[in-house]
């Protein structure tokens, strides 16, 4: 169990870091109704990634997915994962240059604006409604490259030579993992006061400011990390 938990260390820290959720869960805590809402945001993540897993790990056992070369499955698994980040990294670099490019003078000046344009899904979560919350939640946890994190933590899992119950232990584990977006935001809420409180909002204004340099930085050190790991596993 021990030994399927520190392989599966690179995804629950990837799991743990969705800058997109962070953001989401420090606006809400904002809101008139902040711990509702995050709840609220945090449930379709849940209900996801858990039918997610569940239908992994029934396919894994129905094919007996341990009893093929598990090594291979799983690096070159990390792989495909590693390219897909590092093609979604240059691909949202590239996105803003081309809209710079397709409206010519206008898009330009646009982008010297001394507040930069915040993003439709920010300002809806605002102070929303608990049915926009949870249509938030629901397509975040859809369009995330988490679940092909989510994927790769699977394959490790249901490839792994151990008892069914250490698998359903290496899942609680990534599902755990996924939750940290939410609950560390709302203990520190929780826990900050209002100067603490005051912070928060300084630092979402940042995160929000900053949100698609640290989403290419996070999509490239993540890239690299997969694609490391499986072409070590393969040379090895």
């Amino acid at each position: 169990m021990w030994e399927l938990a520190g392989q599966l260390l690179p995804e629950m820290v990837g799991l743990a870091v969705t800058p997109a959720a962070v953001v989401a869960c420090l606006i809400l805590l904002g809101s008139s109704h902040p711990y509702r809402n995050v709840v609220a945001l945090a449930v379709p993540f849940l209900a996801v990634y858990g039918v997610l897993s569940l239908a992994a790990l029934a396919a894994g056992r129905a094919a007996d997915a341990a009893s093929d070369d598990p090594s291979t499955i799983r690096a070159w698994m990390s792989i495909v994962v590693g390219v897909v980040f590092l093609v979604l990294a240059v691909v949202s670099w590239l996105r803003p240059r081309l809209r710079q490019a397709a409206a010519g003078a206008l898009a330009a000046r646009a982008t010297h604006r001394a507040t930069p344009e915040e993003p439709g899904w920010v300002s809806g979560l605002r102070d929303p409604s608990v049915g926009l919350v949870l249509g938030a939640g629901l397509l975040l946890a859809v369009v995330n490259p988490n679940v092909a994190i989510l994927a790769s933590g699977l394959a490790i899992v249901v490839t792994a030579d151990v008892r069914l119950s250490a698998q359903i232990s290496g899942i609680a584990l990534l599902l755990a993992a996924s939750m940290i977006d939410f609950v560390l935001p709302m203990l520190v809420f929780l826990a900050a006061g209002e100067r603490g409180r005051g912070w928060l909002r300084s630092a979402t204004k940042w995160l929000i400011s900053h949100n698609h340099v640290i989403g290419i930085v996070v999509l490239i050190a993540f890239g690299l990390l997969f694609v490391g790991r499986g072409l070590t596993q393969i040379m090895g």
